[in-house]
């Protein structure tokens, strides 16, 4: 490796679809030490080998940081910790959007910094018209500049030689800022200034300017309004969840048949009964249980990106600021809530945008109330056992089961409106903090980064659940298995029926018996391991292999209808798993506000999955 580049630059500037087109898939995701903000990491290779390592910074404005994330930035820059330093920082413009992308420029330019900036979405702005006298601009800001089209690739490849010309200049020398520009960087003066800088430069190197994005114009009179723009997300929330299961069934259906047919393998060469049943029935069954559910959470990955990149993800934040600010939660935390839907755990990093101590904290309380992607196989199960796969209003497109796990989202997210006006009027007063976001100008997603984004994402949470799975796989299979009687296992007698009745008890007013009970121990781990430990418990029950019968038919048969919306309705409430916990413990400095979290969702799961086992025995 002959270096370590930064890119640095304003949100919504392309500079993560830049470090793609960089690094293309040679990139992992890792945390800034000491700080559990997600940076990625990249590599430029050349003849297959890694030669120039890139870091994706968190976006930022300007060096009055005031948010975490920003904050983390900042230091980077301004290289105050020995492990956290680069040879080169490129500098990311807009060139769509320079009067205020410049502003961070003429900071670093203050700084005495070297710069190298890639004049970004470039492709745009010469669409829009606009041109731009780049050698003059180079010279006024005493840098080297490279238009560059991350989504066309165009300029990428005289980056990269850019690239090389540094390095082999030596290393960045170490910037020190000077205490009395720290002291201005609120100042009006010293703000107002800077933009007289970028003024007067705009002026001498536009040779055309930049046409108005009518389009975009006439696109937000529509998505923007307070009334067509509810009905809009609304519209693009219902689509999403019914492709969900959709588009998924096809590949779902050939996983199931791929472990299936895994199983069978196996059992053909292993005659031990005890052996086989651990490979079948504990490894197999377990994780195919699980991974079966993939498509749909890699499709909920392409949907959120996709969305994110076509621009519409900040303006669902700017359509929802007003009802989130009347419920006591700030109007950016609405970004933290929608990546909850795919993890908590970004969701609560994430919340470091957020300046507001009591909002950042209110925020972290309710992120367990939106449903994370572990989620979706119990959903999915629950759902196929109960609901029957319908047209709704005759309409083919839009059908019961896509519909109901729309409203199990909307429960989740309202639960979590209610719960922060709660918190509001529960927690000391401050100062509110305002919304203030870059709305991004529409555009067509590229297929290949999307693509990109979602398999990263979907190789993150194999990661971190594979290894969990499998091993709370094994351990329930070894709990329902022993001890055996004569060479045998009986489940009435097993490991795993103690442990259950211990707990049934509590949770018998639900409607849960022992073998719900076990399966729901060990969703402290990972949520969606309870679908493999409840296919596991009722495929031995029944003495099968675990695939000859399908779960949600063997929960009808076993457990009335009240008792599976009971259950239903508990993992929309109950608390996240234990990394969740471990996450929110490190972000607060301490065990209060996590187990505040625990304690309450608990409450509210219990309450109101009693008042679903009753409604609905009542129906039944």
């Amino acid at each position: 490796m002959i270096g370590q580049v930064a890119l640095v630059g304003m949100p919504n500037v392309g500079k993560t679809a830049l470090f793609n087109k960089l690094t293309g898939s040679y990139q992992r995701v890792a945390n800034f030490p000491g700080v559990t903000v997600e940076k990625k990491i990249g590599w430029i290779s050349e003849n297959g080998k890694h030669s120039i390592q890139v870091i994706d910074l968190p976006g930022l404005y300007s060096l009055d940081a005031t948010t975490l994330d920003e904050k983390v930035t900042k230091d980077f820059l301004l290289q105050k910790e020995k492990s956290q330093t680069a040879s080169l920082f490129i500098l990311v413009l807009d060139a769509t959007n320079l009067d205020k992308s410049l502003f961070m420029a003429f900071q670093l330019k203050q700084l005495g910094y070297p710069l190298l900036i890639a004049l970004n979405l470039m492709d745009e702005a010469e669409k829009r018209g606009m041109k731009i006298d780049i050698a003059l601009m180079a010279k006024e800001l005493n840098a080297d500049i490279v238009p560059t089209s991350a989504a066309t690739g165009d300029g990428v490849s005289n980056l990269i030689e850019m690239l090389k010309k540094h390095l082999s200049n030596g290393e960045l020398p170490k910037i020190e800022l000077p205490a009395e520009l720290q002291k201005t960087f609120r100042s009006p003066n010293y703000v107002s200034g800077i933009f007289n800088q970028i003024d007067s430069l705009l002026a001498k190197i536009t040779l055309s300017p930049l046409r108005p994005d009518s389009l975009g114009e006439r696109i937000d009179r529509w998505v923007l309004h307070p009334i067509g723009g509810g009905f809009i997300l609304l519209i693009v929330l219902l689509i999403m969840f019914q492709t969900l299961f959709s588009w998924s069934a096809p590949l779902s259906d050939l996983i199931e048949s791929f472990f299936h047919l895994l199983g069978e393998w196996i059992s053909l060469y292993i005659s031990q009964p005890t052996l086989k049943s651990f490979f079948v029935d504990g490894v197999i069954s377990g994780v195919g249980g699980v991974l079966v559910f993939l498509p749909q959470i890699m499709i909920l990955f392409l949907f959120t990106q996709f969305l994110e990149d076509v621009g519409y993800l900040g303006r669902a934040a700017f359509m929802m600021d007003s009802l989130m600010r009347k419920m006591g939660l700030p109007g950016k935390a609405v970004i933290p809530l929608l990546s909850s839907h795919a993890c908590a755990i970004p969701g609560i990093m994430s919340t470091r945008v957020i300046e507001n101590e009591r909002e950042r904290l209110i925020t972290m309380l309710v992120i367990p109330l939106t449903t994370c992607s572990a989620r979706l196989p119990v959903y999915a199960v629950l759902i196929g056992a109960l609901i029957p796969d319908h047209p709704v209003f005759g309409w083919e497109f839009l059908r019961l089961p896509g519909l109901v796990l729309f409203g199990l989202y909307m429960l989740g997210f309202v639960s979590a409106l209610v719960m922060a006006f709660i918190f509001k009027k529960s927690l000391p007063q401050s100062s509110p903090s305002m919304l203030l976001m870059e709305l991004p100008p529409y555009r067509i997603p590229k297929l290949k980064n999307l693509f990109l984004v979602m398999k990263n994402k979907g190789m993150i949470f194999l990661k971190k659940a594979g290894g969990i799975i499998l091993a709370i796989s094994i351990a329930i299979w070894f709990l329902v298995t022993f001890p055996q009687t004569d060479g045998k296992s009986h489940i009435e007698t097993s490991y795993a029926a103690s442990i259950g009745r211990v707990f049934t008890p509590v949770f018998k007013p639900l409607g849960f018996d022992w073998r719900m009970t076990t399966a729901l121990i060990p969703s402290i781990g990972a949520r969606e391991v309870v679908v493999s430990a409840l296919s596991m418990v009722l495929s031995i029950e029944e003495g099968t292999e675990g695939h000859e019968k399908n779960l949600s038919q063997a929960l009808v048969h076993e457990f009335g209808l009240g008792s599976l919306m009971a259950l239903l309705i508990w993992f929309v409430f109950a608390p996240q798993c234990i990394s969740t916990f471990a996450v929110m413990k490190r972000e607060t400095n301490g065990l209060a506000w996590p187990t505040l979290m625990v304690g309450y969702t608990l409450g509210l799961a219990y309450l109101f999955a009693f008042i679903a086992k009753e409604l609905f025995s009542f129906w039944s």
